[in-house]
């Protein structure tokens, strides 16, 4: 979008971008956008507000009587409600805390449960497993990680099995009888899980990297409301 918001503003189409991921409009530099804490997919914030779809609707559109000149980046901070889920919800299993290996271990049980009850699971991209992928990412940035397999780039296979980490975590989380709503999920893993926080760090830290290739991923890894609030 923040390209084409280029090809617009030079055919004189004023232009305002709602941003999911700050830093990929911070490097396109489109004339005019406006960063929203929300989750992918929901520029405007909770479905059925019509009220907070408004203030982020008026928000945006004010960018066009700025009296700066491009390139315009501005924040909307306003948190979408959490009213749907299930009130006082919390994970259904017991989680080991003392270390990254043994958390991803007391997670089984209820991912178990899970793909029984499904007769699947999502998590395999990065052909690693849990133990392995958290293995794999946390000694990604040390003096000695862990080896990449054949058929896989390494930066490649990290994105990967960033992704199969979530995708166990957030299955594990669904084993009980409640109804989680995606927050309710979302701040569970990156707020109370030390994968959460490992991975938070990896990114940070690919967000920084002198390595090209890993700063493109940087983007995609953590949501864009918790990567923000990491910053600030």
């Amino acid at each position: 979008m923040s390209a084409l918001a280029h090809y617009f503003e030079d055919e004189g189409l004023a232009t305002v971008i709602v941003a999911l991921v700050r830093e990929h409009v911070a490097s396109m530099q489109p004339p005019r956008a406006m960063w929203v804490p929300y989750q992918l997919g929901r520029p405007f914030g909770a479905p059925n507000d019509k009220d907070l779809q408004t203030r982020v609707l008026r928000a945006a559109l004010e960018l066009l009587d700025s009296p700066e000149s491009g390139p315009l980046l501005e924040d909307f901070l306003e948190q979408a409600p959490h009213a749907q889920g299930e009130p006082g919800w919390t994970f259904p299993g017991v989680i080991d805390s003392r270390n990254l290996q043994a958390e991803v271990q007391s997670i089984q049980p209820c991912w178990q449960q899970v793909r029984d009850r499904s007769g699947g699971s999502t998590i395999g991209i990065s052909a690693l497993s849990p133990e392995q992928a958290v293995e794999y990412i946390r000694t990604f940035h040390s003096d000695e990680p862990m080896s990449n397999p054949k058929g896989m780039s390494r930066i490649g296979r990290a994105r990967f099995a960033i992704d199969d980490i979530k995708a166990y975590y957030l299955e594990a989380a669904t084993a009980g009888e409640g109804h989680p709503s995606s927050f309710q999920l979302n701040e569970w893993f990156w707020e109370q899980t030390l994968a959460g926080a490992m991975i938070r760090d990896f990114q940070e830290r690919a967000r920084t990297s002198e390595d090209k290739n890993l700063r493109l991923i940087a983007g995609s890894l953590v949501p864009a409301e918790r990567a923000n609030s990491l910053r600030r």
